[in-house]
């Protein structure tokens, strides 16, 4: 296992977690974006671990167009180099 194939696993991982939807996935079982209260997700806390993930989820959605752009310079490379 290379290094490559490590950051491509990543990349997989990203993507996977930039497609969920807030309204008709991350809602319904209650990990949707008004599920972030407005308190501090930083020390210890019961939701505190739950608040980052819906931060990283938020967070990743907003990621969406550097997304396709690393997506697709994956594909070239692997079109490229095979």
């Amino acid at each position: 296992m290379s290094l490559w194939t490590l950051l491509q696993g990543v990349l997989l991982f990203v993507n996977g977690l930039a497609i969920l939807n807030n309204e008709r996935f991350l809602e319904k079982y209650g990990w949707g974006f008004s599920q972030m209260s407005g308190g501090s997700a930083i020390g210890p806390g019961p939701g505190a671990l739950k608040q980052q993930t819906i931060g990283l989820l938020h967070a990743v959605a907003y990621l969406r167009v550097p997304l396709i752009a690393l997506n697709a310079l994956v594909i070239l490379v692997k079109l490229l180099f095979g």
